[in-house]
């Protein structure tokens, strides 16, 4: 029998900024349908680690690998090349990101906020584009605010709209960046509701979170990153209750 191999593969992932080494040489699998979320204290690299993987930010060594594409990179000849603008967005396209706070165009509403990636980025005609967009907007229970401007949504339905968004492009992997930080505690579930039906359809997840419950229900496993590495990685639950590492319940300690 064939083993499975994982969709995103990294491997002895390195980032500096300055002398400052915020990743210091980070293995991680996910396997296709899975979610692993990334738990830590602020400052550990859970953050970079996801704008690593979407390519944002560039690692400094190692690779990161989803399904057969390399982030920033493609394989010509047998060997590593940089990628070209085109090839990064076309990677990109392939792995949605969510962030903490939203980035929508503030000038577009929500369907013109969804449609514009898929003409610009997947070459849909504005009329196919239109289409796709209504029917993640309705995906996210938001069909009936297609043609509100951001000013006029709560942050929970900005939130939604961006994940709108990204599913829309019709991704491999979906990045999630705190995506409830900086929302009013009574929006939060909203947005934890879409992420929850997200991951029941089978799409694997990366998520930066503060929200155990949320990580000890959904996620298949959990990470926890302190100081640049990652401590310890196993089941969700098994690693939330009975961590094996003292700085993971010493966080667990103060977060729950």
């Amino acid at each position: 029998m064939t083993q499975k191999q994982p969709l995103v593969t990294i491997r002895n992932v390195v980032k500096r900024f300055g002398e400052v080494e915020v990743l210091k040489g980070i293995d991680l699998d996910v396997m296709e349908g899975e979610v692993l979320c990334l738990i830590g204290p602020s400052g550990s690299g859970k953050s970079t680690l996801l704008r690593c993987v979407n390519y944002l930010e560039r690692a400094d060594d190692g690779y990161i690998k989803v399904d057969a594409d390399y982030a920033g990179a493609v394989v010509r000849g047998g060997q590593l090349h940089e990628a070209s603008e085109g090839e990064i967005a076309s990677y990109r396209q392939r792995v949605g990101m969510v962030f903490q706070h939203f980035n929508l165009f503030l000038h577009l509403t929500a369907l013109e906020n969804v449609s514009i990636g898929l003409q610009k980025v997947r070459r849909l005609t504005k009329s196919d584009a239109t289409e796709c967009a209504r029917t993640a907007l309705a995906d996210v229970g938001l069909a009936h605010l297609e043609h509100s401007y951001p000013r006029h949504l709560s942050g929970g339905q900005q939130q939604r709209v961006a994940i709108a968004r990204a599913l829309a492009m019709e991704p491999k992997l979906m990045l999630f960046d705190e995506p409830t930080s900086a929302l009013d505690p009574e929006l939060v579930g909203e947005v934890l509701t879409v992420m929850r039906r997200v991951a029941e359809r089978g799409m694997t997840m990366i998520v930066v979170t503060h929200e155990m419950r949320f990580a000890r229900d959904v996620a298949n496993r959990v990470a926890f990153m302190d100081q640049g590495k990652v401590v310890e990685v196993g089941p969700a639950k098994q690693l939330l209750d009975t961590p094996s590492s003292e700085r993971t319940k010493s966080f667990l300690t103060r977060v729950e």
